[in-house]
């Protein structure tokens, strides 16, 4: 992994459905980045790079013929936007993926080691209560030998 993204940052959507990307993340998608569909109805930000080895993974699985697996790869096609921040630091999200990740104004940029996704502030709220209840009890979840 080349790139880690760390933190939390409020930003609000603008009027025009751009958002600002925060300073710390901005060098990692200078040329560009893709939105994807992520996970519990976020978004997910990754680096061409990412974007590139998820991609190719799921070619080379929908070659074996299975129909979910070409299911997959065109439903995650489909659902990407590659982006490219403007001289602010601004990305437009496409309104199709507004909907799906429920962004209205206020939303929260989370660096997700990996990737960095966008929530919708009310639903990032939920969701976090979760994660941050699962570190309380970190050796449940995390390999020892890992560490």
């Amino acid at each position: 992994m080349d790139e880690v993204f760390v933190g939390q940052f409020e930003h609000s959507l603008d009027p025009k459905g751009r958002i600002v990307l925060p300073a710390s993340f901005r060098t990692s998608f200078e040329q560009s980045g893709f939105l994807i569909k992520g996970p519990e109805g976020c978004l997910a930000l990754l680096t061409p790079e990412r974007f590139q080895d998820i991609a190719q993974n799921m070619a080379s699985r929908s070659e074996e013929g299975d129909i979910r697996h070409r299911s997959a790869k065109r439903s995650f096609g489909a659902g990407a936007a590659r982006v490219l921040p403007d001289k602010q630091g601004r990305i437009a999200i496409p309104e199709d993926l507004r909907v799906f990740a429920h962004l209205q104004r206020e939303c929260v940029i989370v660096g997700a080691i990996d990737e960095v996704e966008i929530w919708d502030s009310a639903r990032w709220q939920e969701v976090t209560q979760v994660g941050d209840s699962l570190l309380e009890s970190p050796d449940d979840f995390i390999d020892s030998d890992a560490i």
